[in-house]
């Protein structure tokens, strides 16, 4: 499932089991609401608390909705963004809260919460054997070098596939005797994310493979300095990170139910965890809003506690 190219099979999947009387207001309720946020120029990464208030009082206003369409309309998106985090694409609940209403928050029958889905130890270093990018004794092409090193960043930050592509090189912070790099998250919030040595080194190389690669393109002065762009200096696409993560974790082998960059998110959180880095610094490295996010999340792992640098 791909946040970007969701079909009715897509949302039906992130809703759910439901009744036959059920599964068509709701697939209407979810499919109206996208459709406005497209109208919108909005994104489901760009939905919280405000964005559903507004929505709601829009279709109030507009089409005249009653107290009980808009309701059901809650309740139809907040068991499509309960699905959308148990399958790992989103970290919150917007749709919770939203109108101030107990029924809003309260748990929906449904199947019982599965845990995030990470790389394990083994194929942790099966995958850094495979994305390796320095010692090489043939340099790579920008094209694979690039590839390998956006899955190295999303495993090595926790980044999100969206803050990543985001990136500006004045973002990067990596001569400082603290490397780290600044993100503008989910509701705008700014963030510092620490760097280890590792990436540290990965990055200072890439940026110089970067510069060299565009020096030769000669067709993109003037733009945006975007860390992860094309021969035009143009953006990634989320789709197109997912492709890379998923293309890498098929040449691996590895057989698990989401197959997106949210595993290395995932993965990344644990291994801090597992690591002893308190909870509210992961949440802080995370861009979560709450810790209680954070924690809804991660609990099995969250208990662990130490120092406070990244692994």
């Amino acid at each position: 499932m791909n946040l970007e190219n969701m079909d009715d099979g897509d949302v039906l999947q992130a809703l759910g089991d439901l009744s036959e009387g059920s599964v068509n207001i709701y697939l209407w309720h979810v499919s109206g609401f996208r459709a406005w946020l497209a109208e919108h120029s909005l994104t489901l990464l760009d939905v919280t608390k405000s964005v559903i208030r507004t929505y709601c009082e829009k279709m109030k206003k507009n089409r005249h909705w009653s107290a009980s369409t808009i309701n059901t309309a809650l309740a139809a998106l907040t068991r499509f963004f309960d699905g959308l985090i148990e399958s790992g694409l989103m970290d919150e609940n917007p749709s919770r809260g939203a109108l101030g209403d107990k029924r809003a928050r309260r748990s929906f029958s449904r199947a019982p919460k599965r845990l995030p889905v990470i790389l394990f130890e083994d194929e942790e270093r099966r995958f850094l054997e495979v994305t390796q990018v320095l010692g090489l004794d043939v340099p790579l092409p920008f094209q694979t070098l690039r590839a390998r090193q956006i899955a190295r960043l999303l495993y090595f930050t926790g980044l999100r596939e969206h803050e990543a592509i985001q990136l500006r090189v004045t973002d990067l912070h990596l001569d400082s005797d603290a490397p780290a790099l600044r993100v503008i998250g989910k509701g705008n919030r700014e963030r510092e994310v620490p760097l280890g040595p590792i990436i540290q080194q990965e990055m200072l190389l890439f940026l110089e493979a970067r510069e060299a690669f565009l020096r030769v393109q000669k067709r993109c002065a003037g733009l945006p300095a975007l860390v992860f762009c094309d021969a035009m200096g143009g953006a990634f696409s989320r789709g197109g990170v997912y492709y890379i993560v998923s293309t890498i974790f098929a040449e691996l082998g590895l057989v698990k139910r989401n197959k997106g960059p949210h595993v290395l998110r995932h993965t990344f959180a644990t291994r801090q965890f597992r690591a002893g880095v308190p909870a509210a610094v992961v949440k802080t490295w995370l861009g979560h809003s709450t810790l209680a996010v954070t924690l809804s999340v991660y609990e099995h792992v969250a208990e662990a506690s130490g120092s406070a640098r990244p692994v």
